[in-house]
């Protein structure tokens, strides 16, 4: 399976345990003006662009996890037995290793009181959405 099969394998799962995560792109891509045909002769290949005045665009953060969220959590009767919701992180791994980067970013985030680890099946998700309960 591929890992983006895996995902979406994870995100279905992950909504009938109740949480909501959603996919965090993380890389660079370039921005600037599409040329448009104006006449003048360029030639370019199948499934080319020419971008005029391109500048890199950064998306998310460096080491944030491929799926984000929350997990609705109820709090204690002592706190009016209200529900809240809990900032979830999983990092999707088929058969890669976590990068040091990736391994900080859930570590930040449990130290916080969220919810983050790595998931490489449905058993290792509901350990992370469903925590200690």
């Amino acid at each position: 399976m591929a890992e983006s099969d895996l995902m979406r394998l994870l995100q279905r799962f992950a909504s009938q345990l109740g949480a909501r995560l959603f996919r965090q792109n993380v890389g660079q891509a370039w921005v600037g003006k599409i040329e448009r045909g104006n006449g003048r002769m360029i030639r370019l290949g199948p499934g080319d662009v020419v971008l005029r005045n391109a500048r890199p665009f950064h998306a998310g953060v460096t080491g944030m996890s491929d799926l984000g969220g929350w997990v609705p959590v109820e709090v204690t009767p002592a706190m009016v037995g209200t529900t809240v919701a809990i900032y979830a992180q999983v990092e999707v791994k088929e058969d890669a290793r976590p990068t040091k980067e990736q391994l900080a970013w859930i570590a930040a985030v449990n130290k916080a009181g969220g919810r983050a680890g790595i998931a490489r099946n449905e058993s290792e998700l509901a350990q992370i959405i469903l925590g200690s309960r």
